[in-house]
Formats: C-alpha cells, structure tokens, sequence
C-alpha cells in the first residue's frame, strides 16, 4: 500500500520523473531509510547524501556507515559531509539545531548544482507536517506557517513521503526488515518539537483520532485562503502604491481608508526585513483620523531596507550602502561607470551624420555636442547651491528646486549626481539636462550618456 501511495503520490504533485535524478538526504533514521528504499524498488535515479554533525561521536559515525552501506547495496553514488557543528555554531553565534539546518541545505543545494540532480528529496511526514504547524502556531505564526511543511518549494526541495504518516513508515520498515538508527535525542522532551510530538499531539488525537487524516484537507483549506487573501494583498497594493526609481510611494490617505491597514502593511513589507514591531511603530505615526498625514523624515530601517515618512506617504527602498565618490574623467571611459546607488552611467561618442538611434526621451539618457563638452568631466552628487540652465529655459534653477519640483522622494534626492565640464553643471542625471550642451544643427559630433539603474 505504501509503496502504491508513494507513486501516486509522486506522479499527482509532479515531484519528479523516472527519467531524472534526485538527490536523497539519508540520516540513517527509519524516516529517510524508508524513502531511499522505496525510491530503489520503484526504479528512480537517484544518490544518496549524508552529513555527519560529528555531535554524537561514535554514534554519528555508526549512523555514516549505515547509509554508506545501504548506498553500496542500492549500488547509487554516495556523498558525505563531515562537519564540526557545534564549533561552526559557536562562531555564527547561532543555535546547534539552525546551524546544522543551515549546513545540511546549503551542500544539499551545492551537490544538486554540481551533478545535475532534478530534486532533493527528504523524508518528512505527515506527523513532521502537524508538529512544524503547531510549533509555528506557538510562535504566532501567520497563514503561510499553518501550512506546515510544503510538499515542494522553489529551491526544488521535495518531499515524497509527505503523504504519509510515522506509524505507517515505521510498519513498511519492519514489513521490509529494514535496518535503520534510533537517534537518542529524538526521545528527550528538552526540545520544542519533541516536547510536541510527544505531548501535544497525543492529547489532540485522544480529541479527534483521525486528526491526521483530516490534516491534508486542512491545509488545502489553509492554503486556499492564503490564495484569496493574497489576490486581496495584491489589489490593494497595487492600489496604494505607487512605483519610484527605486522602490515604492505608500499612500498613507488612501491606506487609511481600507480595512486592517497595519495588517495589510505587515504583509507588504515582511519581505523585505521588517518586523511587526517597526511597522507598528511607523504606522503609529500616521494620523488616525483618517486623513493620512505622517511627520515628513521619519526612517524605520529593516537590515536592507528604509521606510521613509514623506509628505503623507511612506517611501519603501534600499538602505545606501555604496558611498557616493565623486569622479573625475580625463578621457573616454572604456566601461561603465559605477555611480552606487544612482546606477550605472555608459558614455559612447557618436558621428551625427551616422547617427541611428532615436532622440533622447527617457530623463536616463542624454546627447550633448562633444565640442560643448570638453574633458574633463566631473561626476558627482548634487550640494546645496547647485545651479544649472535646464534645456530650453532662459534662466537658471536650483537643482533642490528642480529635485523637489520632480516630487523625487527625500532618500533619492540623496543619491542624484550631475555632470560637469568647464565648471557648468551640463546634466542632472536622470532628471534634466542642461541647455548649454545641448545638441544644435552645427553639432557634428555628439555623445551619449545611459543611465541604468
């Protein structure tokens, strides 16, 4: 019965084929034991990959060769990992459990890469599935963690024995007579999920025997929902927000007026590092009237992202890591010119007369005459006191007054440069150009400049 499963199973959610090769992670439990045998006697490709966290001395290396040996029996490659996990923690300052979680992963993803592997299949369960629901719940978990264990995820992690319960793999393994090793910690209560497996979950089935049983139909209905509320997330983002050169114009105002607006801002934003506690912090400082209003300056930061208060809306984009260095150019540059945050800035001479492409309409793009341009040139941040002639005015304007006219958000403001030659500010990169460079029926040779951000 389980093996017919296991195929159904496979074939209905698209795991894998028979012609691809996947990668099994072997602990050497009864769990992954299990999956490995069952991947041999239904004919897939597949290799065997171990880690040995070197945390249970001589058990940790009874457990190796245990699934060294079924790799050899199954006649499939083998690959091993020998780590010192608890000292790797140390110097993460990070927990032994998540260190090794994140060790295990990341060489599963490096030999899927370097041999070509289709998947990494692991042995998780539908009891694994109910504990990481319900200790996701006591860590006030939102939609997305009730679903529990996923049956596949993006990094091409699957799970083939999603499907089934422990106590169904544990009677396959002895029906199979199947060898296998009891990990001791697995029975101490001194973890989190332990203490759930073996107290929580036996207390809920005396309640509903057929809890597990129920639980898949439960997490369509869950994940059902996440669709609907997402559809809804989305609308309403799309509403509220409004795209800048490099993130996103919240409208507090019309934010406001929609159902659950700290809620929805939480599910925007989660994504991008910031916590519950920020946002609330950060909504809290819009006016609650209804009207919108928020004190213009105001910055909550998640580690890669800002949240900027701007004239009654939040400005969403990417905390400034690159500082802005001004540079000089003494002749043609060969490459790009890497402006940090403000992007990437291409200069190419071009013959008027072989001129092919189209006039500059982008504020990225500019073409100037070359003789109205001479070297060198001065890339660099605008300052206070700029001053230009912007391109078919008469008289000259501030670039802060030109910046603020553009509705640019504060955060970007920052980050403008402008062009120089002869100590005349020739461009505002992408935002205007100047007028005495510009490009006139006596230009013969010109050049033009490409912004990319």
């Amino acid at each position: 019965m389980l093996e017919q499963g296991f195929l159904a199973f496979i074939n209905e959610h698209q795991l894998f084929t028979s012609g691809q090769r996947v990668l099994v992670a072997v602990s050497g439990g009864v769990d992954s034991v299990v999956l490995a045998h069952l991947l041999h006697r239904c004919g897939f490709a597949f290799a065997i990959a171990h880690v040995n966290f070197g945390l249970r001395g001589a058990e940790s290396d009874a457990d190796a060769a245990l699934v060294q040996n079924r790799a050899e029996a199954y006649g499939v490659p083998f690959h091993q990992l020998r780590v010192d996990t608890a000292a790797e923690a140390a110097k993460r300052g990070e927990s032994i459990q998540l260190t090794a979680r994140q060790l295990r992963y990341d060489w599963f993803q490096a030999l899927r890469h370097e041999h070509g592997y289709a998947a990494i299949a692991t042995a998780h369960h539908l009891n694994d599935v109910l504990e990481t629901m319900l200790l996701n719940l006591t860590r006030g978990t939102g939609l997305a963690g009730l679903h529990g264990i996923p049956v596949k995820n993006e990094q091409g992690v699957v799970r083939p024995l999603w499907f089934a319960t422990r106590a169904e793999i544990e009677t396959y393994a002895q029906t199979q007579e199947l060898v296998w090793r009891d990990d001791a910690s697995n029975a101490t209560d001194a973890y989190s999920r332990n203490r759930i497996r073996h107290q929580v979950v036996p207390a809920l089935e005396q309640i509903n025997p057929g809890l597990l049983q129920t639980l898949p139909r439960t997490i369509g209905q869950i994940q059902a929902a996440e669709k609907i509320l997402q559809a809804e997330l989305d609308r309403s983002f799309a509403a509220c927000a409004t795209p800048t050169l490099k993130g996103y114009f919240i409208d507090c105002q019309q934010l406001s007026r929609i159902e659950e607006p700290l809620y929805r801002l939480n599910q925007w934003l989660r994504p991008y590092g910031f916590t519950p506690d920020a946002l609330a912090q950060c909504w809290a400082g819009v006016d609650q009237t209804g009207l919108g209003t928020v004190k213009t300056g105001q910055v909550f930061y998640s580690a890669s992202h800002q949240l900027t208060h701007h004239q009654g809306r939040l400005w969403l984009g990417p905390r400034y890591s690159i500082p802005n260095i001004p540079i000089l150019v003494n002749e043609w540059p060969n490459e790009p010119l890497n402006l940090g945050w403000a992007g990437w800035l291409t200069v190419t001479p071009v013959d008027r007369e072989s001129w092919t492409g189209t006039w500059p309409t982008s504020p990225t793009e500019a073409l100037f005459d070359r003789a109205l341009l001479p070297f060198p040139w001065l890339i660099r941040p605008w300052q206070q006191g700029d001053r230009f002639r912007p391109l078919g005015m008469n008289g000259s304007k501030l670039v802060s007054d030109l910046l603020q006219e553009q509705q640019l958000p504060l955060p970007e403001r920052e980050h403008v440069w402008v062009l120089e030659s002869a100590k005349t500010i020739c461009w505002v990169l992408g935002v205007r150009m100047a007028h005495n460079a510009r490009v006139t029926d006596q230009s013969r040779q010109l050049i033009n400049f490409r912004l990319q951000r």
